[in-house]
């Protein structure tokens, strides 16, 4: 698969802008997009040391650009490849500014977040850049 770095970047700096990120300290964080016929939704965690508190991700003066950004890259990905992936995990380190983008065709809950396996996910989760 072949993602142009501009579009990475330009999804990071919407991640970036997003209300939780921007109210919230952070070293790290996650979010996991879902997609399903017709919808979308997503979840995450801001982490600072022990301190870890849920999130959503979305933009205050514009609610659905992520959201559509996001459903965008998953159609050229399909244009690229064939398939469509259910979910995309965004992880990101602050102090470093690096970050990673997966992709999951095959599980549509392998990183589902849910009240029955927060406590589990969150720590599953958890960015690890070293």
């Amino acid at each position: 698969m072949n993602i142009k770095d501009e579009v990475l970047q330009e999804i990071t700096q919407m991640f970036l802008r997003c209300e939780d990120v921007l109210e919230y300290e952070w070293t790290e964080l996650v979010f996991v997009f879902e997609f399903g016929d017709g919808h979308v939704s997503n979840s995450g965690f801001l982490y600072n040391g022990q301190e870890i508190t849920p999130a959503t991700a979305s933009i205050a003066n514009d609610k659905l650009l992520l959201r559509n950004s996001l459903k965008a890259l998953r159609e050229d990905v399909y244009q690229e490849c064939g398939y469509r992936f259910n979910q995309l995990l965004f992880q990101m380190e602050n102090k470093t500014k690096r970050f990673k983008i997966d992709f999951e065709f095959e599980d549509p809950k392998k990183w589902a977040i849910t009240p029955d396996n927060m406590f589990e996910m969150r720590e599953k989760l958890r960015p690890n850049f070293n």
